[in-house]
């Protein structure tokens, strides 16, 4: 690996295990030979980055994307998606996730502690019922679903996109990372959601979610707080021939 990687200190990064006989995983920062443990980024030819989250020397995501330097947002994180979707580069590689509704559980904490502004996550009626609770006075909303033992919730911030991100820096970001034709349609996207919320546009309507699932990746990707590089990235590449669109998840 190149001497240029340069750590990005979040407050997401998942603690190093401690007691557990997990042995540290093999990337290693070529500076003095430490345990990569956190966000990093390295510059690339032609105006790139490449991205990695690394916990206690194993991967979860690693991705290249177009450098956007203009923005940036406490609400968005490189660890918001690996985090929320529960992601490793390598399945058979030791991760943080220690039970299936884990990354519930960090979904459901990082919207009450405002890392991330919108999202769906289930967990048992007790733990839904204290979750409630906390939110008040959170500038959250929510809507709740029973489904048998587990209740699904999907809630997002009543606070306006235009005050809760710097739309006019994201959007010069997103015309000089991508071309006219991709660029100009997710521009007038993001523009035109500046005087409503996460909670007005996708928690509180009857197709909330639906109108979620349609709306354009910039939109979507920002909404999760998912980091602009690695949307501006999918977006291309759903716009390649023979492609697949990639979807946001939650």
């Amino acid at each position: 690996m190149a001497d240029t990687w340069i750590l990005h200190p979040d407050y997401r990064t998942p603690p190093v295990p401690t007691g557990s006989g997990i042995a540290p995983g093999p990337w290693r920062h070529p500076e003095g030979g430490h345990i990569m443990n956190g966000t990093y980024q390295r510059p690339m030819p032609e105006r790139r980055i490449e991205v990695v989250t690394v916990w206690y020397g194993y991967p979860l995501s690693h991705w290249r994307g177009p450098r956007m330097p203009r923005f940036s947002s406490p609400l968005v994180s490189a660890w918001n998606p690996v985090l929320a979707q529960g992601l490793t580069v390598d399945p058979a590689a030791p991760v943080p996730y220690r039970d299936e509704l884990w990354c519930d559980r960090w979904i459901a904490e990082a919207l009450l502690y405002g890392r991330k502004p919108y999202g769906a996550f289930t967990l048992p009626v007790e733990e839904a019922l204290r979750w409630f609770a906390a939110s008040g006075g959170s500038g959250l909303v929510y809507r709740a679903e029973l489904t048998g033992e587990l209740v699904r919730v999907v809630a997002g911030t009543a606070a306006r996109y235009a005050l809760l991100f710097d739309l006019d820096s994201l959007i010069a970001d997103y015309l000089e990372a991508l071309p006219p034709e991709l660029a100009e349609p997710e521009a007038a996207a993001l523009d035109e959601h500046r005087r409503d919320s996460p909670a007005v546009r996708y928690v509180l309507t009857d197709d909330a979610e639906t109108r979620f699932a349609r709306a354009p990746l910039s939109v979507r990707g920002l909404t999760l707080g998912y980091p602009p590089h690695e949307t501006a990235e999918r977006i291309a590449a759903s716009a390649a021939p023979g492609t697949r669109p990639v979807s946001s998840g939650p």
